[in-house]
């Protein structure tokens, strides 16, 4: 007989495992660290100049996120309540990760997530795996299989990042030290499973202490792509100028991306779903800014001939978490909806005017995306703002003036030619 499907090919059948309060407790401990670390990434995409880093701390804050939200789940179905689960586990847990939220600079940051927190997840998630009763448990180590597989290549795509950001011995002694404080404070937690450490009854944080964090108001880039206010706006029976334009468009998206981390970070006591889904609506957009990137890539083979513009940062950072997402939500996006123009349209103009089969797929995308960023809005808004809809209708409508007049400022600037350079 061939036992190798005996069990459904499940392991550690035959031996106890862990208790299901332990994998309780374990889990809990893993879901609170996910989710901050979400928010850990999330809030640095604003301060980080790389791009490719920016990109990549935006996708993995969305995914953490995903591992926490399938780890409560999991507690609620392991006997702990709702309100438990998404309570901290651990008080120094806390402490430890607010005082994480002051790392300066990506160095500091990848220092904290490469040295610490990413192999700390992993560490503790293998552990787990090891010791309980796969036929028991099956739903954990399911859930865990999975985030195992994206934590480790997340941890690799960052450990590449650390490589190139901290390139000197004085970064590198920066990165130590950061990452040396964490470590400290980690242990003295207990660990990310709370099985070791030196057990100590409180940590006392520095940079945190008394201190709360609060989102940076304008994003640093670096000089990937060159900069321009705004971009001249052309007919669609231009075909060649509005489709380089609207490649240019869905590459400023990355302002998008960015000044969500204020909603995300800056609005309280909401339940864990509402970050969830802004979570995931910050990674939308900066995958946008992405589609404009591959298409300029692809188009052109250099993607810093397209340039970024800047004119979005100058009304959305100085807005209330309010009344940015009321502005983005019922304003700008729900506004993409009508056809025409719309996304709808934009989706028809690359299939049909400039038959270029990428950016049709991308559009294809962008337009599915923006359908759901409506529907995301309407819902968070409705649960968050306890006033009346046409409150929130009137501050779109004075988020969408304050666009407007933002724009007017400054001249927009026509689109380079690019004729010589596509590919």
């Amino acid at each position: 007989m061939d036992g190798t499907y005996q069990y459904a090919g499940l392991k550690r059948v035959k031996e106890p495992g862990l208790s299901v309060e332990e994998c309780a407790r374990r889990s809990h401990r893993l879901a609170y660290v996910e989710e901050r670390i979400m928010f850990l990434q999330a809030v640095h995409i604003v301060t980080t100049p790389q791009r490719d880093l920016k990109a990549l701390l935006s996708r993995l804050q969305y995914e953490d996120g995903l591992h926490a939200d399938r780890l409560k789940t999991r507690l609620t179905e392991l006997r702990v309540s709702v309100s438990k689960s998404h309570r901290p586990p651990d008080d120094r847990l806390r402490v430890l990760l607010d005082e994480a939220m002051f790392s300066r600079g990506s160095v500091e940051l990848l220092a904290a997530l490469v040295k610490v927190f990413k192999p700390g997840l992993l560490a503790v998630y293998r552990s787990y795996l090891a010791q309980t009763n796969g036929l028991a448990d099956y739903e954990t180590v399911r859930l865990m299989r999975t985030i195992v597989a994206e934590e480790e290549e997340g941890l690799r795509l960052l450990e590449a990042a650390y490589r190139e950001v901290v390139d000197t011995a004085e970064k590198e002694a920066q990165a130590q030290r950061w990452a040396g404080e964490l470590d400290r404070m980690l242990r003295a937690a207990g660990g990310i499973g709370g099985d070791h450490g030196e057990g100590a009854e409180t940590i006392e944080p520095e940079r945190s202490r008394g201190v709360q964090f609060r989102v940076a108001r304008r994003p640093e880039r670096d000089n990937t792509f060159p900069r321009v206010w705004d971009i001249v706006h052309v007919d669609e029976d231009r075909i060649p100028e509005r489709f380089v334009q609207m490649i240019a468009t869905r590459l400023g998206e990355i302002t998008i991306a960015e000044a969500l981390a204020i909603v995300l970070w800056e609005v309280k006591e909401q339940p864990w779903s509402f970050y969830a889904a802004i979570s995931r609506h910050m990674w939308d957009e900066m995958r946008h800014s992405l589609f404009g990137e591959a298409a300029t890539e692809f188009v052109y083979g250099d993607r810093s001939v397209m340039p970024v513009r800047d004119f979005e940062i100058e009304y959305l950072f100085k807005m209330s978490p309010l009344e940015l997402y009321a502005m983005l939500g019922i304003g700008v996006e729900a506004a993409l909806m009508k056809y025409p123009p719309g996304k709808r349209a934009e989706y028809e103009f690359c299939r049909d005017l400039a038959r270029h089969s990428l950016m049709t797929t991308l559009q294809d995308f962008d337009w599915a995306d923006e359908v759901e960023h409506v529907n995301i809005a309407r819902t968070q808004l409705k649960e968050w703002y306890s006033g009346d809809s046409r409150e929130l209708v009137r501050l779109a409508e004075e988020g969408m003036e304050f666009r407007a007049r933002t724009r007017q400022l400054h001249p927009p600037s026509p689109m380079p030619d690019l004729s010589a350079k596509k590919k």
